[in-house]
């Protein structure tokens, strides 16, 4: 396992800025996800610290040494590229025990712990087959049980699931957090998913135009996005615009329509904000248990549509002549068809508040 710590490191490409001022710290066996769009500096950051690419400015330390100019062979990085990169007239055993023979590493060693990576990550059997004779999802057990054999102590992963399909890439995220933390692996995981960055990780970067926007843990930036844009990437919401209004030392944003609903904020009566609501966090129920229900916004609503995607019904609901979405688990009982009247029930606590000042100086970045 190893620390790493990022200062201040920037990388232009010429004129283009690939990131720019880094600050990041990494824990001994952390396993950190970088998120972002594609463009954010996720990529620049990888390669960075696995020594892909040289910094123009700033400095790269693996447990208090200063690796900045150290070569990517000497670091001790397992990276597990978004290609996979096997070589194609290697059989799955001679891509997995490449990194060893490179290494002069010893190979009954190497060969016992390709075996263990091979029965962890069910491709036992395989060894003998080339790339193209296994699948897209064992491929990428190949591309990781190549890079832990080589004797990394820091995983590097660029969104090595992106190109796999959705059930696929669900299970290889639960057995990708399990592997790394019961091998005590450091790791750095890039991705554009959301989801996945919560399911793996201990703590989330999110990146945007080459900066750290936000880091915290999957709760912490979830529940607390510091910005409309970290709010916005972080989950399908729906934006309510209006004024604060203060009454009885109570918060509400006041809509247009008059609609007034009760939020939690510091902002001052009279600012004109921007509410954001996570639609899994818009609960839906029969009006018939419209006086069952304990929420600090209750609100008579219609149903405009509803689709089921996955495991979820996606509801687009009109509130007043508001619409918002919500994100409901198949199987509850709810009102469904177009038309429906229902019941909204939303917590003051699960409105994101963000000034429209905000929105204006993100919109012009």
């Amino acid at each position: 396992m190893v620390k790493v710590q990022l200062k201040d490191v920037t990388k232009y490409f010429g004129k283009d800025r690939g990131v720019e001022n880094i600050n990041l710290s990494i824990d001994d066996g952390e396993y950190l996800a970088v998120l972002g769009v594609t463009g954010a500096g996720k990529t620049t950051t990888l390669y960075l610290i696995a020594g892909l690419l040289s910094p123009s400015n700033g400095c790269i330390l693996f447990d208090d040494k200063d690796v900045t100019t150290l070569p990517a062979e000497d670091r001790n990085v397992g990276f597990v590229f978004e290609e996979y990169n096997l070589f194609p007239r290697m059989n799955v055993e001679s891509n997995v025990l490449f990194g060893p023979v490179v290494k002069a590493l010893d190979l009954t060693d190497s060969r016992q712990i390709a075996r263990e990576m091979f029965s962890l990550l069910n491709i036992a059997g395989k060894e003998q087959n080339f790339p193209d004779e296994i699948s897209g999802g064992q491929k990428q057990r190949v591309a990781l049980a190549r890079a832990i054999v080589s004797n990394a102590n820091l995983l590097v992963m660029d969104d090595p699931l992106r190109a796999l399909d959705a059930k696929i890439r669900e299970i290889l995220q639960v057995e990708l957090r399990k592997l790394v933390k019961d091998l005590g692996l450091t790791c750095i995981h890039a991705t554009h998913d959301t989801h996945e960055a919560m399911r793996v990780s201990d703590r989330i970067a999110v990146f945007k135009d080459g900066e750290i926007v936000q880091i915290g843990t999957p709760e912490e930036v979830y529940n607390h996005p510091i910005s409309l844009y970290v709010a916005n990437f972080l989950g399908e919401s729906s934006q309510i615009e209006g004024e604060i209004v203060i009454e009885n030392n109570e918060s509400f944003l006041k809509y247009s329509s008059g609609l007034k609903l009760k939020i939690n904020t510091k902002l001052k009566t009279g600012t004109r904000a921007i509410a954001l609501v996570p639609a899994e966090l818009v609960n839906i129920y029969d009006v018939s248990e419209k006086d069952k229900i304990n929420y600090d916004n209750v609100i008579d609503a219609q149903i405009i549509s509803s689709k089921c995607i996955g495991e979820f019904y996606d509801i687009d609901i009109k509130m007043h002549d508001l619409t918002i979405k919500s994100k409901v688990l198949i199987g509850r009982k709810i009102p469904l068809k177009e038309r429906s009247k229902i019941v909204c029930g939303i917590d003051k606590d699960d409105f994101r508040i963000f000034p429209i000042e905000e929105e204006e100086s993100n919109d012009q970045e």
